[in-house]
């Protein structure tokens, strides 16, 4: 199909472009709560579909060009679409519950419901309901009314809203919902396929927010997550019914290894504090000692060391602490940030922390830097 570019202008995330004839033939992203289109412009990448406007990855020349349109995507956003229909109408006509609120991500689509009592029950329930009707095949009738035959149809989920002054396009699924609905939608309830809920969760004004996915979403994921029970069930040789079993025993023997190793770095730092002291190095007076180490060690070490006698610089994994009653921390700490844009941190005039990297050598050398001014 052929459009006519008016206009194409350079923006920080592309290029936004105006048809003649408005967005068409493009559907408008977040219009109604769905996904936009997307596809070509000439040789650009549709990005967004804006309210009057196209951003696209490249310039595209003016005047009539060839566009395309993601019919896949399309498929994908009529099986969200309808699939948020079914679930909106099965809560509302077997559980009294209204939806308040919906938007379709890229990941997922989610649902506000007008309750935050809503029992595990009754959402297995509802997740039932809507793939046993997705079972049945039922054909979708999908029509459009003038304004004045749309006000008289009775049955809506939803009231018409009072801007809408044009013909209604209504979205029918027999014996289950009708509503008013611009959106894509499948043509029979057998297209959805699938019907998941990932999750939920209570948010204000006493909802329920429902994450679902439907369609080849669905099935896709219902394959990465067979997949990786595959994986859990070879890595700890169990089945698919002993992998939280396994699980928890594993993080059992963690915690147990955790409190272990914990032990052994605490009598390990009294040692290697000890060492350090005896070796530790001197400038202008002061006494200094940089260790860098596992994470552990380096908690537990400057316990062992007498910050009235020695200046104290632990790191690991970038992360460096200082600890000193003989010189101002804070002001060391200003000193190695001012000359290196790669170190931040800050603290008070007996320790403090800062991250960065920066070698052993280095840390020497500015510490020798700023001991020989004192």
């Amino acid at each position: 199909m052929k459009v006519e570019v008016l206009s194409c202008e350079k923006i920080k995330e592309g290029y936004i472009v105006k048809l003649k004839d408005g967005n068409e033939p493009f559907y408008i992203d977040g219009k109604g709560g769905q996904l936009g289109d997307r596809g070509t412009i000439g040789e650009s990448i549709v990005l967004e579909v804006k309210d009057g406007s196209i951003l696209v990855d490249k310039e595209v020349a003016l005047g009539e060009q060839e566009c395309s349109i993601n019919m896949e995507r399309r498929k994908d956003i009529a099986s969200q679409h309808t699939a948020q229909h079914l679930f909106s109408a099965l809560a509302y006509n077997d559980y009294q519950l209204n939806t308040m609120g919906f938007r379709m991500a890229e990941e997922y689509t989610t649902v506000d419901l007008d309750s935050n009592t809503i029992t595990e029950e009754t959402i297995k329930e509802l997740e039932n309901k809507a793939n046993e009707v997705i079972r049945r095949a039922i054909e979708l009738k999908i029509y459009t009314l003038n304004h004045e035959e749309a006000m008289k149809i009775e049955g809506l989920r939803k009231a018409i809203k009072d801007k809408v002054t044009g013909d209604v396009r209504f979205v029918e699924i027999p014996d289950t919902d009708l509503g008013a609905c611009a959106g894509f939608h499948v043509e029979n309830t057998k297209d959805i396929k699938l019907f998941k809920i990932l999750s939920h969760e209570k948010i204000k004004g006493n909802y329920t927010r429902f994450f679902f996915i439907a369609g080849d979403r669905a099935l896709k994921d219902y394959a990465f997550k067979h997949e990786l029970s595959k994986e859990l069930c070879h890595i700890f040789s169990c089945k698919d019914h002993e992998i939280l079993t396994m699980l928890n025993k594993s993080l059992d023997e963690k915690k147990k290894i955790e409190t272990e190793m914990k032990m052994i770095a605490s009598e390990f730092s009294e040692l290697l504090g000890e060492k350090l002291m005896k070796e530790a190095e001197e400038i202008n007076g002061y006494k200094f000692i940089i260790y860098v180490g596992d994470k552990t060690t380096v908690q537990y070490l400057p316990r062992h060391i007498n910050p009235e006698e020695y200046l104290l610089i632990t790191g690991s994994e970038d992360s460096y602490s200082i600890i000193s009653n003989k010189i101002n921390c804070k002001d060391f700490l200003k000193e190695l940030t001012s000359a290196s844009n790669n170190i931040k941190g800050g603290g008070n005039q007996i320790k403090g922390n800062f991250k960065g990297k920066i070698s052993k050598e280095e840390l020497k050398k500015q510490l020798e830097t700023f001991l020989n001014k004192l």
